[in-house]
């Protein structure tokens, strides 16, 4: 009963902070939507690791084993797909110039595939560091656990943002 206690609290908690910390990389910070702070992403991450330990049914020694290499993990591929992205937003705003050098629009192309290679390459090493310290029952469950996590961060997000244009439509 404690424990089905505890994974019902660990999900509420990631239902709660989910929608807030899926939105800040995306919403500019306003009135109606404050930035990120410190105590959200706390809760946030604390939120991801029941989450997680859940989902994967982690022993205490393995989650001892797991969650400094998946954090190493997670900065890592999170680094690159953000050094991806914004080569992505230079080649736009590349592209959008009438006379841009061909030139340099083939170095931001290159630069663009190199850190969507990079990304794919980081997935398959720390495929193999996980496989080293989990079972791979555990390693597929991380796997499903992230994308749950993910999908759950953005139904989340976009159940408070159709409330919020339902409110906003229906004013005079």
């Amino acid at each position: 009963m404690r424990r089905l206690l505890s994974v019902t609290a660990a999900a509420a908690l990631t239902v709660m902070t989910c929608a807030y910390a899926a939105a800040q990389p995306v919403r500019p910070s306003g009135p109606d939507r404050p930035g990120p702070d410190s105590k959200n992403m706390e809760q946030l991450e604390s939120a991801k690791i029941g989450f997680f330990t859940t989902r994967m049914n982690l022993t205490q020694e393995e989650a001892a084993r797991f969650w400094p290499v998946y954090n190493e993990y997670h900065k890592a591929v999170c680094d690159a797909r953000k050094a991806a992205r914004d080569n992505f937003k230079a080649i736009k705003e590349l592209s959008n110039k009438k006379n841009y050098p061909e030139v340099e629009m083939k170095r931001l192309l290159i630069k663009y595939t190199e850190g969507c290679a990079q990304d794919d390459e980081l997935e398959r090493l720390y495929l193999d560091e996980f496989l080293k310290i989990l079972p791979v029952e555990k390693v597929a469950a991380m796997y499903i656990a992230e994308e749950e996590f993910r999908a759950k961060m953005i139904k989340m997000w976009k159940k408070p943002e159709s409330a919020h244009h339902t409110d906003h439509e229906k004013r005079p």
